[in-house]
């Protein structure tokens, strides 16, 4: 009797193990494929996002250099195309883009935009001259742009 409760107790054991083993495996398995599937989804827009932030800070750069040619006197009649397609970019970008990247297009979106107004003439207090700050701006949405698309393993921030 004694070799027949050691032997049940051996096999509850045996089982109770092989179980446990079995869902632990399968545990490691569903949270590998998570992974998987997170790391194709961050670096699946990779390709789409080099070309859209290329295109984003041309059209900042623009936006800028209009402004720039006003203040010189140079009017080239520019400015409502490039700020339009500044903001066009700008949209386009948020949809897909890191909260990094989304604060540096605002950020930078509201420096042209007082910048504008002071080559406007139509005064706004600011410590520096306005493309001064527009020019950081610009540093720091390249500076966002880089970071998302050099580090595509690095976890979304929320």
């Amino acid at each position: 009797m004694d070799a027949a409760l050691t032997g049940l107790a051996g096999t509850t054991v045996g089982a109770i193990a092989g179980f446990a083993g079995a869902w632990l495996a399968q545990r490691g398995q569903l949270r590998q494929q998570r992974e998987q599937r997170a790391y194709e989804e961050r670096v699946r827009w990779l390709d789409d996002k080099k070309g859209l932030y290329r295109d984003l800070l041309i059209a900042m750069n623009g936006w800028h250099d209009a402004l720039d040619s006003l203040a010189r006197g140079e009017d080239d009649g520019q400015l409502s195309e490039t700020r339009g397609r500044a903001y066009k970019w700008g949209v386009e970008a948020s949809l897909i883009a890191s909260e990094p990247v989304r604060a540096a297009v605002e950020d930078l979106q509201g420096r042209l935009l007082a910048a504008q107004r002071v080559v406007l003439g139509r005064p706004v207090v600011t410590e520096r001259p306005p493309l001064e700050a527009v020019e950081e701006g610009l540093a720091l949405l390249e500076s966002a742009l880089r970071a998302e698309l050099s580090d595509p393993l690095r976890p979304e921030t929320p």
